[in-house]
């Protein structure tokens, strides 16, 4: 009898174990994936949540997909072959699975905290039955039957307190109810979901669908469908709507199912499925549920049928199969040979085994002329002739009838030994399939891998190339230090000599001229190199030069001027020409006196008051008349603002005198001073003390300002060049 055939839904390389686990029970196992897990469209929200994981109170992963893709992701974020989960942020899982998958990443207690439903810690084997189809609705009925590993039993597990105003992660695929998700936020938590991978409509082989189609066929062994996801059950319905036909269809609907949650079990009821078994969650469950209907549909051996049955049972045939479950009875006769009708046949052995049947079964003329005695058995034979020609059609008849039993045994046997080789390559086939399709996801899976590695060593690269640049300006920047150090020690010496260059030219100040040629040979005696020599010999030459220069008092002379522009508002003009008085210079005299000897007698004090009286009436009776010589008839005539206007013209060409004193150009610091000096003689009192005063000055400065040839920095700018040449 064939072997019952379980027929496995989930995607492609996640049921290996289970699928182990069936075969080695005695099953059958059709890989038939009704989902396909691929990474999400955009991860860039994903890796953004990520990248500041450790920012999250808590992070839910709602199935091992989600766990794989966002570790993933996070390797990728922090540049790491593994993922480094954060130890303060606690992970919340809704099945053993999860736990199992979490706990192969490393994070697992007492290193990390993992929140999972009770049971799901003791439960590593198997997937979360709920994961894929979002969370689902509680089932009162299921708590008293196991654990519950879905929304509702995680939810159990969490204290929303202690959440409220914390921002939460949920780490999820495309699609699905978010239940978790409310409840976390009318519990005031911040919630953020994030796609980490996408469920799409996976598309079956045509080896799968031929199984399928075989399978709702009368006759056909029996099969049992693994629905594990509510979106599975729709992925079934809509598929089989575009693949099968009408009738194939409502055969597919009476198919016995085994899903492990309520929601599932609703669903495909909604769907039209009649016939639904409720297993415990996890693999553990599934095959035990398996175990239990395939127990109830394996008949014990059939046997042979009696050849009055083989028309009953070959018309009976065409309606469907047959299973004789009758013990046979201790002492019963033994049935005549007949051909065996299977249990579960096909088809083409139903046909055969009516054409072998009828042509077992003699004729009715045969049959009678075989069955009715002899005319004259009641008497003794009258001789041995007789005898023989009545044994001849009966041993014909027995010929014919066991070459026809031995060529339908033959043929029965030769269309058993093909059916169980069908059999053999159909399984072989289904198993080939699912191995395609898991090496298909893995080969996404390695892809998806290399894309990321070649990522990174493309990151890697251009990180190596950039570093590879920077070391190469180094050892470029390295040498030119090493090479153009002689440059810049040149550079600097030149610079120092054109700055004592410029001093000279442009100010004349050969002490500063001085300094920076000092500086210089410092420095190149410093370095002590031998091509510097010709160069520090031109410099001892010019530094010799400079010292034997004679100082000149140039500020003194600038003093000097400075002295006489301030007093030149206040000198006397011959056009208000006004005689110092006698009296205030006498008092002026008698106050120096008196300073000097304090101690004089009394009697010289009234002397002095009669002198005074004699001076003061003399000097009136002088202001009456005066008789002077004036040249310039003119300076007797200017008037206040004439006056204010030559005063401010000698000012003038003294602030002239000073800058050409201070440049260095004395041709215009003479012409400026002799212009000044013939102003002052012309229009001003000669003969007061304070004309002859600056007038005094201005010769001063005159003389002061004497005419040296200060030196040139040829010879070291010479040598400097040579050098630079070399």
């Amino acid at each position: 009898m064939p072997r019952p055939t379980v027929v496995v839904t989930r995607p492609a390389g996640q049921s290996r174990q289970l699928t182990e686990a069936l075969q080695a029970a005695g099953l059958d196992v059709l890989s038939f994936p009704l989902l396909a897990i691929g990474p999400a469209a955009d991860d860039a929200p994903l890796r953004a949540a990520l990248a500041r994981l450790d920012q999250f109170a808590l992070v839910v992963f709602v199935s091992p997909n989600a766990i794989a893709h966002a570790l993933d992701a996070l390797a990728g974020v922090q540049g790491a072959a593994t993922a480094q989960w954060p130890a303060q942020v606690p992970a919340a899982v809704v099945g053993p699975a999860s736990v199992a998958a979490l706990a192969e990443r490393g994070i697992a207690p007492p290193t990390c905290r993992v929140i999972a439903p009770a049971g799901a810690a003791g439960n590593g084997q198997g997937a979360d039955d709920a994961s894929e189809s979002g969370h689902h609705n509680h089932d009162p009925n299921h708590d008293a039957e196991g654990p519950r590993f879905d929304s509702e039993a995680l939810w159990a597990q969490l204290d929303p307190a202690t959440l409220a105003g914390k921002p939460v992660l949920i780490v999820r695929g495309n699609g699905g109810r978010d239940w978790l998700g409310d409840r976390l936020r009318q519990a005031g938590a911040q919630v953020e979901a994030v796609e980490a991978y996408r469920r799409t409509l996976p598309e079956p082989g045509a080896m799968q669908w031929q199984a399928v189609r075989d399978s709702v066929q009368a006759g056909a062994p029996p099969h049992v469908w693994l629905l594990t996801s509510s979106e599975a059950v729709r992925n079934l319905d809509t598929l089989a709507r575009q693949h099968l036909s009408p009738q194939e269809n409502a055969g597919l609907r009476q198919v016995q199912c085994i899903a492990p949650h309520a929601r599932i079990a609703e669903q495909a009821l909604a769907l039209g499925f009649s016939h639904i078994l409720r297993a415990a969650p996890g693999d553990a469950g599934l095959l035990a549920a398996c175990l239990q209907w395939a127990d109830a549909h394996a008949g014990p051996v059939p046997v042979a049928a009696a050849p009055e049955a083989a028309g009953v049972s070959g018309a009976s045939g065409r309606a469907g199969a047959i299973t004789d479950t009758s013990p046979v009875r201790a002492g019963a006769p033994a049935p005549a040979p007949a051909v065996a009708v299977p249990a579960t046949s096909t088809k083409v052995e139903r046909v055969t085994q009516e054409t072998t049947s009828s042509s077992a079964t003699p004729p009715p003329a045969a049959a009678s002329a075989a069955s009715a005695p002899a005319p004259g058995a009641g008497a003794p034979a009258s001789s041995a002739g007789q005898h023989a020609a009545a044994r001849k059609p009966a041993a014909l008849w027995a010929l014919v009838a066991v070459l026809v039993v031995a060529t339908a045994g033959g043929f029965w046997w030769l269309q058993q030994r093909v059916d169980h080789l069908t059999g053999e390559l159909a399984r072989r086939q289904q198993s080939n399939d699912a191995l395609v399709q898991e090496s298909r996801v893995l080969t996404r899976n390695a892809q998806d891998t290399v894309k990321e590695l070649q990522a990174k060593v493309g990151a890697l690269e251009n990180q190596v190339g950039e570093t590879r640049d920077k070391q190469v300006a180094l050892e470029q920047v390295y040498q030119d230090l090493m090479r153009n150090r002689d440059d810049w020690e040149i550079a600097e010496i030149q610079q120092l000599l054109t700055n004592a260059g410029q001093q000279l030219q442009l100010t004349g100040n050969v002490q500063v001229a001085l300094a920076a040629l000092q500086s210089a040979d410092a420095r190149l005696a410093r370095t002590d190199k031998p091509q510097y020599n010709l160069l520090r010999r031109a410099i001892a030459r010019d530094i010799a030069r400079m010292k034997a220069v004679p100082d000149t008092d140039l500020t003194g002379a600038a003093i000097k001027l400075d002295e006489a522009i301030n007093q030149v508002d206040a000198l006397p003009l011959l056009s208000s020409e006004r005689m110092l008085e006698r009296t205030e210079a006498d008092a002026r005299k008698e106050g120096a006196a008196g300073k000097g000897g304090a101690s004089a007698p009394a009697a010289a004090a009234t002397n002095g008051w009669f002198s005074r009286l004699w001076t003061y009436l003399r000097d009136e009776m002088a202001q009456v008349v005066r008789i002077r010589k004036v040249d310039d008839a003119e300076a007797l005539l200017l008037s206040g603002d004439q006056g204010w206007f030559l005063r401010e013209n000698v000012k003038l060409r003294l602030l002239n005198a000073r800058l050409a004193l201070l440049s260095r150009n004395e041709p215009v610091f003479r012409n400026d001073l002799a212009a000044a000096q013939a102003m002052i003689g012309r229009y001003f009192d000669t003969k007061s003390r304070r004309v002859q005063g600056v007038l005094t000055l201005l010769r001063q400065a005159q003389a002061g300002a004497v005419t040296v040839q200060l030196p040139t920095m040829s010879e070291s700018l010479g040598a400097l060049n040579a050098l630079k040449k070399e």
